[in-house]
């Protein structure tokens, strides 16, 4: 991606706690549950047999009753976005597993997260609810069309079912078992700090975020506007869940060199939680989800007969690295770039 166009940075030391609507555990995951994404293409269409991708958007109590997202620091040693901070999840093996089963197997893979219910039961004493498969498809910089899985991860042995929704878990057993191969740490953030920063619902109490620091961009890449933020997470954090700090970072001297020590949490990633917390606050802009990626992904597969084989071809390959004069207008019809328009790609 290329030259800057907009930039807005916030930085919480230096700026008044905000106002935000104070919303439970059990509010927030039954608003994700309710909601449906108005499909306008087939499945087919925007989820393309040879680039299907899903992510596991885990979603947790912290130790102060809040609704957390699990995030993983990804190893210095793979080919793409090595040492970025991703939602655990890859690439689909075949045209028949489903975006729940992609979301899991690679869960396990990467964090040791049973596929199996009853072990995960039997030996963990935790449960594993689909939230929501309901959110669109989003377009990587690989040109992968991602699908996130949103689940929650609970207790199995209530006493009653309020403790579903306010005892956090201890997932040191599991989680403790990265794959040094493709995931060097493993870190949480609260939903909440992903609406942070547009929080003008109705005053009911103040909120504090985790980040140190908010960036927000507006970015051209192939000729189109992209919106996109960074936040940045201090790698010693006392809300975070005790033991994931106790995971071996395998990959500390790749931290941000910001002082203190950073995770940036940014692109698709940032992109992907920032429409749940959006869904799950209500504060959903219909914008983002009338014109947005599967838009995209629809035209270059459908009309731009791309996104076609398992190898990118020579055109996906120059858009992955910038290169210059490569657009998307070089493979989707007139028509359809001007019905995008030149609105930012949220």
């Amino acid at each position: 991606m290329g030259h800057n166009n907009h930039q807005r940075g916030i930085d919480n030391k230096n700026n008044d706690t905000i106002i935000m609507v104070a919303l439970k555990p059990s509010q927030l995951l039954d608003n994700l549950r309710r909601f449906r994404y108005p499909q306008k293409f087939t499945l087919n269409s925007i989820w393309p047999a040879n680039r299907r991708a899903a992510v596991l958007v885990l979603l947790f109590i912290g130790k102060k009753g809040e609704l957390r997202v699990l995030l993983t620091k990804r190893s210095r040693n793979l080919r793409s976005f090595s040492g970025h901070v991703a939602l655990p999840g890859g690439k689909a093996d075949n045209i028949r597993e489903t975006f729940e089963k992609v979301a899991r197997r690679e869960a396990e893979e990467e964090i040791g997260l049973p596929q199996d219910p009853q072990v995960l039961e039997q030996e963990y004493g935790m449960k594993l609810e689909v939230v929501t498969t309901e959110l669109p498809c989003y377009l990587s910089q690989t040109y992968l069309s991602v699908k996130p899985v949103v689940c929650f991860l609970h207790n199995s042995n209530l006493e009653s079912l309020d403790e579903k929704y306010s005892k956090t878990i201890n997932g040191s057993k599991f989680f403790g078992k990265l794959n040094p191969g493709e995931t060097s740490s493993m870190f949480s953030i609260p939903l909440s700090d992903l609406v942070y920063n547009i929080a003008h619902t109705p005053l009911q109490t103040t909120y504090q975020c985790e980040y140190s620091k908010r960036v927000d961009l507006i970015k051209r890449w192939g000729g189109l506007k992209w919106f996109i933020s960074h936040c940045y997470y201090p790698v010693v954090n006392s809300s975070d869940m005790v033991w994931l700090q106790n995971i071996e970072d395998l990959s500390s001297s790749d931290e941000t060199e910001a002082v203190p020590k950073c995770r940036d949490v940014w692109g698709l990633t940032a992109k992907i939680i920032s429409h749940i917390a959006h869904v799950a606050y209500g504060l959903q802009p219909d914008k983002e989800y009338s014109i947005g990626h599967e838009y995209l992904i629809y035209g270059l597969h459908e009309l731009g007969e791309q996104m076609n084989t398992r190898e990118r071809n020579a055109w996906e390959k120059a858009m992955i690295v910038g290169k210059k004069g490569f657009k998307y207008s070089d493979v989707i019809p007139k028509y359809y770039m001007e019905k995008i328009g030149d609105d930012p790609v949220f």
